[in-house]
């Protein structure tokens, strides 16, 4: 059997064919389409148009989405969703089953799957972009509450002095946009000159104006990963987004949460934090997984081939 996958992001909407054990077909992108639901909902169709044969649909999307339901609640940073029955419309003109869930709870499922979490039955998923996604696992399934906000780390306040300042929550301080500005402000740069690469280059020189960004940006990540920790105390925290790929915000987390750990006057257990493992493909590999648990596709042999 055979899937169209699709990641739908802010700029580009990555797309790939995929069998049940989550090997790679076929693969590509597209221009996200904002010009309304319509036009959003027709990009995709058109899409399967090209793959007729292919046996359901799987989504990932940012934006709160009810997976149950099939229905995107709102799209993130696509302002012009909302309340669209994505899944009814597209199993209706496809005549396949669709399934949807948000990008960052698919990444977290890649993991479950066969990545960081693979034997895991609790762990947490930090997913760090433009904002922060996450994913909590309890048994081995996404905790979404009652109003889906579980593992909505974005929303977590950093500042309890200034608490009703919504500028004082995770995402704008614990996105990369965030390092980004910073490190510019150190270099006397505009963060338009500055990027997440630009950045590691400069740090693995030994930029020590740099480094000291890093390390402050890593403090605040472990601050949020400890409290997490007490909340959940998870087998395993994973680190996602593009941004884990580089050792050395991995390495500065790890001291930093060690640092905060050892703060405290009684033993304590230090969380386990490593890398996500699949990147770029994540969200698509965990979109496939939801798709197979959510229709009953699931085949444990056939999906460890």
């Amino acid at each position: 059997m055979t899937y169209l996958v699709i990641d739908v992001g802010g700029t580009f909407t990555k797309y790939a064919i995929m069998d049940a054990a989550g090997n790679f077909i076929d693969k590509g992108k597209i221009t996200t389409v904002k010009e309304g639901s319509s036009a959003f909902v027709s990009s995709l169709y058109n899409l399967y148009l090209n793959y007729p044969n292919i046996d359901g649909i799987a989504i990932a999307s940012a934006g709160v989405i009810d997976s149950d339901r099939g229905v995107m609640y709102n799209g993130g940073s696509l302002d012009f969703i909302k309340n669209l029955p994505i899944v009814a419309l597209l199993s209706e003109c496809c005549q396949v089953p669709v399934t949807i869930e948000n990008d960052a709870k698919c990444a977290a499922l890649a993991e479950l799957w066969k990545g960081s979490f693979s034997d895991c039955q609790n762990a947490i998923a930090m997913i760090i972009g433009t904002a922060v996604g996450g994913a909590i696992i309890i048994d081995r399934k996404i905790v979404k509450g009652k109003n889906l906000l579980a593992g909505e780390f974005s929303y977590i306040l950093t500042d309890s002095s200034d608490s009703l300042n919504l500028e004082k929550n995770f995402a704008i301080n614990g996105g990369l946009p965030a390092l980004i500005e910073a490190c510019a402000k150190r270099k006397n740069l505009v963060p338009e000159q500055v990027t997440g690469e630009l950045i590691f280059k400069w740090a693995n020189k030994g930029d020590e104006n740099i480094l000291d960004c890093l390390r402050d940006y890593a403090h605040l990540l472990a601050t949020q990963i400890v409290n997490l920790h007490f909340v959940i105390n998870p087998e395993r925290i994973a680190i996602g987004g593009g941004v884990s790929e580089q050792p050395l915000l991995l390495d500065f987390i790890n001291e930093e949460v060690s640092k905060l750990i050892k703060n405290y006057p009684f033993s304590v257990a230090k969380p386990e934090i490593v890398n996500c493992q699949f990147h770029n493909d994540a969200n698509l590999i965990g979109a496939l997984f939801h798709y197979q648990r959510l229709t009953g596709n699931y085949n444990n042999d056939e999906a460890r081939k």
